[in-house]
């Protein structure tokens, strides 16, 4: 009778336990070859013949330590995402890694630090992406050396950057670069910020505090034709849901803009008010001649607190699609001669 009373209390007990947490909360396992440490580090020791991706999700480790991925000579991407554990990255945790060419961090909301020298000696990067993280300093970037050409690098949902410091993408790729800067913290760009950089493609949506571009942002930024500031070579320019961004730079740096997607009709202003003269100085003005007729336009205008006199002796017309303030910017000469057209939807 003691024995059944026994395993009575003890199936009783077991009945009453909580149920086991899901695999996603407990962390999953390491994957091969890598190991969490006691220490809350990851180790993933090479070489691997055969090992080209490392996808490391759930992970339980506070730290990726110095050398991290050492060895790991045949794998070309790495993905980090959906850790609530990792906290930091060490210096040197991505290093001389010469055949890797992607790699992703990604909603890990509670890594709040990446040391300067994280990411250092990697010939063959052509996309880093640092994503929803809890960083508070743009990462470090200037070591990577990239040799790859149209080398991108997004930074974005990071909330906590405020700031793009002179220099930030310096010695990051010896080539042209792409950067997708969307969605941060973002309130000021510092002076000579692009210093250094090829640029192809800058794009700078959904930074909805930022207040600042110092005038000498793009100081020492190349293009094809090697401007002396970086703007002269850019055709597209994004700067939707930057609602903080006011004012633009003046319209002599865009010589070779095509096309402008923009928060602000205020925005418009930088390129009001054209003169004659200064239509084919300026290949966007050209491009579009009276391919764009002008709709709402003294609506829109009034944000600029500037009415066109009537009729309106400007090049520029506006299109409005919606009713938001995301608005696509054409430039074209006014169609003077057709003023009833140019006011009628």
């Amino acid at each position: 009778m003691r024995r059944r009373s026994l395993a009575l209390r003890l199936l009783l007990a077991l009945l009453l336990l909580p149920p086991p947490l899901p695999q996603t909360l407990l962390g999953a396992p390491c994957p091969e070859p890598c190991s969490c440490r006691p220490d809350g580090a990851l180790r993933c020791p090479g070489p691997r013949a055969g090992l080209s991706r490392l996808s490391l999700t759930y992970l339980p480790i506070k730290v990726i330590p110095s050398q991290a991925f050492r060895g790991l000579n045949e794998v070309v991407k790495i993905e980090i995402s959906q850790s609530d554990s990792l906290e930091k990255i060490e210096a040197n945790a991505f290093d001389n890694l010469l055949n890797l060419s992607e790699i992703l961090i990604q909603n890990t909301k509670n890594l709040v630090y990446i040391e300067p020298g994280a990411f250092t000696n990697l010939p063959r990067l052509k996309y880093l992406s640092i994503c929803n993280t809890g960083i508070r300093k743009l990462p470090d970037v200037t070591k990577i050396f990239s040799s790859e050409f149209n080398f991108i690098l997004e930074i974005c949902d990071n909330l906590h950057i405020t700031t793009v410091p002179a220099n930030a993408f310096q010695g990051m790729n010896n080539e042209s670069i792409t950067l997708k800067l969307y969605g941060n913290g973002f309130e000021e760009i510092q002076s000579h910020a692009f210093n250094g950089t090829t640029l192809i493609s800058l794009e700078l949506k959904e930074n909805a505090h930022l207040k600042k571009m110092h005038n000498d942002a793009f100081r020492g930024a190349r293009g094809p034709s090697l401007p002396s500031y970086g703007l002269e070579s850019i055709q597209t320019l994004i700067a939707t849901s930057s609602y903080s961004l006011k004012k633009l730079p003046s319209r002599e740096k865009f010589t070779n803009l095509l096309d402008a997607t923009l928060t602000y009709p205020s925005h418009c202003c930088a390129f009001r008010n054209l003169p004659t003269k200064e239509i084919f100085h300026f290949p966007f003005l050209k491009t579009f001649l009276n391919n764009v007729k002008a709709q709402q336009g003294d609506q829109i205008m009034k944000h600029c607190n500037v009415l066109f006199p009537h009729p309106p002796p400007s090049f520029l017309s506006i299109l409005s699609p919606s009713l938001t303030f995301h608005i696509t910017l054409f430039a074209t000469m006014w169609l003077s001669s057709h003023p009833q057209e140019s006011t009628s939807g």
